[in-house]
């Protein structure tokens, strides 16, 4: 990790001495500025660039989670050619799909029954 470190302000310190070099006149003041600005751009650069790749994370992370919470059903096409096609089921709104080998828009929707739940009795033996 401190390697890292000092490569690179190793790095930065000789791009700034090199163009210091230019104006020999003014060598302090131009490394000094040079470091400073070279530290700057820099910092803008990476953090520019690492939430451009936290926001493409989050995109995939939100599109795998869309992916992940898909509801799809088998449904058999009415008009008698036993097709049966995967449709993606939705509670928000009517869900209307075209069958692929007659091509009619069909309707499909949901039906809710209510089911009696009862609990199973173990005896002993």
């Amino acid at each position: 990790m401190f390697k890292r470190l000092f490569v690179s302000l190793g790095l930065t310190s000789l791009i700034s001495g090199i163009f210091a070099l230019i104006f020999i006149s003014h060598w302090i003041l131009v490394f000094i500025l040079a470091f400073i600005i070279q530290l700057v751009a820099f910092y803008f650069i990476n953090t520019t660039i690492e939430n451009n790749l936290i926001e493409k994370a989050e995109k995939i992370k939100l599109e795998q989670f869309v992916e992940a919470n898909k509801q799809v059903a088998i449904i058999e096409c009415p008009c008698g050619d036993k097709n049966k096609q995967e449709v993606v089921m939705r509670f928000d709104k009517d869900i209307i799909y075209q069958c692929s080998k007659c091509e009619k828009n069909i309707k499909a929707m949901i039906n809710v029954k209510p089911v009696l739940t009862t609990e199973p009795i173990y005896f002993d033996r």
